[in-house]
Order: structure tokens, then sequence, then C-alpha cells
């Protein structure tokens, strides 16, 4: 197939988020072949927020209701945005998002998972397009870009390229992830022409074949925190192999000290009886049930999520990981890519090479 033929599934979940449409913009208006991409957008948003702001940034808007939901198609320079309209209030966090805008996947050659607050290097698609096929081989014949890309400030240009490539290192167990990591530079040298491999996925940055969306869809039972683990291994053990860009193609507004979070609006509304949703149980409950199905207090409980390539014991050996020792390799500690090496070792090899790992509740 020509790859500029190439179709790309761009699924986007937005919680009242005013870079959600300075997104669009630069997504479309960055593309080598903005007619070859179909995004769709959970839009969660509050009495305010109208589809007339569309317009005015300059997409064609139309309007209609498919199975009792309104749904906005847009359109500009070709490219094909569909805009799935929730209120606020009927928000169930980030995996539920996230699974809304899956269900307008059409069988694009390529998906690519983002969250509503970027900004694009020009050529994005056919960079990622050629990196991605640049790792495919027998070997790895299902790879997947993952990455907590730099940052940016809304109201501050970017430059015209991103050179900078980040990874995603483990920095302990516990918290609300379940695993909690950092992200630092890629130590290589300069002029790396290829990515590197990774141990984790990443929520808001993730570019593979579009059937990821069928083998690996979102879990609409994990509000935020949990998102990025179950991810990391159910990816794995369908078989897909995890690398990190050597250089990225967009930024990423992180923080977003001010903007309104899908957790403090129902924490509040909940004080305030307007709901008996409760973010907060919701997200200990999916905590325990990561937690549960790792292993991490006692044997691992059975899931249905797991892929059938590879196991649970295998992701850890790849990445260097002991979830039920709450332990990790030297070279996880050393930050150093993780590899197949430890894979052959019987348990009680494997075992000694491992470390107490931090434990931060």
């Amino acid at each position: 197939m020509d790859e500029s033929a190439k179709t790309i599934f761009v699924q986007i979940p937005a919680y009242r988020d005013p870079e959600l449409i300075p997104t669009l913009v630069d997504l479309v208006d960055q593309a080598g072949h903005p007619e070859c991409l179909h995004v769709s957008v959970c839009w969660q948003h509050d009495e305010g927020e109208t589809p007339d702001a569309f317009a005015a940034a300059g997409f064609t808007v139309t309007s209609s209701v498919s199975s009792g939901r309104l749904i906005h198609s847009l359109s500009r320079c070709g490219a094909r945005v569909e805009v799935f309209d929730y209120a606020m209030g009927e928000s169930r966090g980030c995996g539920w998002a996230r699974a809304m805008a899956q269900r307008a996947f059409r069988g694009e050659d390529y998906t690519l998972q983002l969250d509503s607050h970027h900004r694009f290097v020009r050529y994005w698609d056919v960079r990622l397009i050629a990196m991605l096929e640049g790792l495919r081989s027998i070997r790895h014949p299902r790879p997947v870009l993952v990455a907590h890309p730099p940052a940016y400030e809304p109201g501050r240009p970017v430059p015209a390229e991103c050179n900078d490539g980040y990874q995603i290192d483990f920095a302990s167990y516990g918290g609300l992830g379940v695993v909690r990591t950092c992200s630092t530079p890629i130590n290589a040298p300069p002029g790396r022409a290829r990515p590197v491999r990774a141990r984790f996925f990443s929520g808001g940055f993730a570019f593979a074949d579009g059937r990821f969306v069928r083998d690996v869809p979102a879990d609409p039972d994990h509000y935020f925190n949990t998102e990025e683990i179950t991810l990391t291994i159910r990816a794995y053990t369908h078989g897909y192999d995890l690398f990190h860009p050597h250089r990225h193609v967009l930024w990423h507004h992180y923080g977003r000290k001010g903007m309104p979070k899908v957790w403090e609006d129902q924490s509040n509304a909940l004080a305030r009886g307007e709901t008996a949703l409760d973010g907060a149980q919701l997200g200990r409950r999916a905590v325990a049930a990561a937690e549960a199905a790792l292993g991490m207090h006692g044997p691992p409980h059975p899931v249905a999520w797991l892929g059938k390539r590879r196991t649970l014991e295998e992701y850890e050996r790849y990445a260097g990981l002991c979830f039920a020792l709450r332990a990790a390799t030297p070279e996880v500690f050393a930050r150093i890519a993780p590899s197949e090496a430890d894979m052959s070792l019987d348990k009680t090899d494997w075992e000694a090479r491992l470390r107490p790992a931090p434990w931060v509740p």
C-alpha cells in the first residue's frame, strides 16, 4: 500500500479542556496527509462549551443524533473528526472516555492514542509511520511507540523540531498507579537513528497498528491512575513490543494548573448530593483489582484481560520487575533499556538477581 494512503485513527478523551480545539487544529494542520486522519473525541463538557467553538476555529460542523447520542461531525483540510457529546456529569473517568472514543474505530491502518492537550511538528503522521515501520521485523511484528512527550505551555510557540527523546523509568512500587514512574532523557549518542526498548506504556501517547484497538481496547473500569500499568501488561501479553521514540513529534501540556479535573468536579458534586458517583472509590477499586491481578498480595488473581501470546511472568522477566516481591533487577535501577536476557534463567537464579525496590504508599 502507498504509505501516503494509510489511514490513522486518532482517539482523544477531553474533559472540559480549553486546549482541545487548539490541539485538533494543530493535529490537522501539521499533518502531511490530513485526508487520511479519522479523529474520535469523547467530549465531556459543561454548559458553557458549545459546538460553535469548533466552527469558530475553522472546522465545518454538522450535528446529528445516533442511538440517542449527539455527534458533531467536523471537517478540516480533508480530515474527519467525530465529536461525541457528553455532559460533564456523565463522565466515568479516563478509561471510560477512551473506551467511548474507541467506538468510532473503523479498521484504520494505525491508531494514535492521545490526550486533549498537545502540539505537533510538521509531518508528524509521516514520521510516526516511518518510525513504526522501521521497527517491524520478524522479531518485532507488533511494535508500539509509547512515551511521555516533552512539555509545552499554552500561548507559547513550540520549536519547529522536537529532537528530544525521553524514556519512562521505574521509580517505585505503590501509589494510585501501582507502579510509580518518571521520565528521563534517553541516554543515547547524538544522531541516534532508532527508538529504544520500553518497559511501560503511556496513556497519553501511543502509536500502533490499528488492530491494537481491538486487541487491547481501553478498559472503562480504570478510572485514571491504573490505566498505564494495566495497558503495559495487556499489550505485552498480547504480543506487542514497546519502544520509546528516539525523537518526538509532539509536545504535551503537563500539570494543567487551574484546569478542571474530572475527579475534583465529581468529588464536589458528591459532597453537594448532586451525584452518587464516587470517583475516589472507583479509583481505589481499580488499584485493588490491578494489585490482585499482578500478584502483589498473594497469587495473581485470574483476569480476562491478559493476552495469550505471553505470560505475566514473561513481562516481569523482560521488564526486570517482580510485583510479588516488590523488587527489580540492577538494570532497572540503572535505567538500562530492557531486554530478553533473563528469559532463560530458572526461577532461583532470576530471583537472586532482584533487589528490593522502594514502596511509596
